[in-house]
């Protein structure tokens, strides 16, 4: 009886084994369909509350209506906004990769928007006194990891509902130096869809 179970409790350990990479990296991050989201691919950020969520991330004049934009979110579900590039830290285009959840990663739309000569990458902008709130604007550096760019630098982070990431700036292996404050994309729970251009 001893060795059935002791033969029972190994395969269920090596079951165990073969189901979780033993590499220790991060889940990939999924599509709305499953498919691995690859770096340098573009798609649309939603909400995966579908029906009362809001659309898309969009472009918007900040608060002061001037530039850097604002990532902002459509408010209606039928409005998915503009497409988006994902670039990790170790991104070229020779090796091009999948994103995984909770790999740094930068941020940047594809969108033509004359009236902000600056480039569309993602980044966290001085914290607002007056809102009492981080905002998310463009004008970021795509690449160059380093102190000077830690603010340009995301996440997708598993959500607890459904097949849902939460987009987080709390970078982590840029630098080697650490930073004491995340921010998170609102309390919006996203999905990734896929574009073909």
């Amino acid at each position: 009886m001893k060795s059935s179970l002791l033969a029972l409790s190994l395969s269920f350990l090596f079951f165990a084994l073969l189901t979780k990479p033993l590499s220790g990296r991060p889940d990939p991050l999924l599509d709305h369909n499953g498919d691995e989201v690859e770096a340098g691919r573009a798609y649309y950020i939603v909400s995966s509350i579908r029906g009362g969520g809001g659309g898309g991330l969009t472009l918007s004049l900040n608060r002061n209506g001037s530039c850097p934009l604002d990532v902002t979110q459509h408010s209606l579900d039928i409005l998915r906004g503009y497409p988006m590039f994902f670039f990790p830290t170790n991104y070229s285009s020779e090796n091009r990769g999948h994103v995984h959840e909770s790999m740094n990663v930068n941020i940047l739309f594809i969108a033509n928007i004359i009236s902000c000569n600056e480039p569309m990458v993602w980044k966290v902008d001085n914290y607002d006194e007056k809102r009492g709130a981080w905002f998310i604007t463009t004008n970021g550096v795509l690449g160059n990891p380093g102190p000077q760019t830690l603010q340009n630098w995301f996440k997708f982070v598993k959500a607890d509902i459904g097949d849902s990431y939460k987009i987080v700036h709390c970078p982590s292996d840029v630098s080697g130096s650490t930073v004491n404050y995340a921010v998170m994309l609102g309390s919006i729970l996203w999905k990734m869809h896929v574009v073909w251009l």
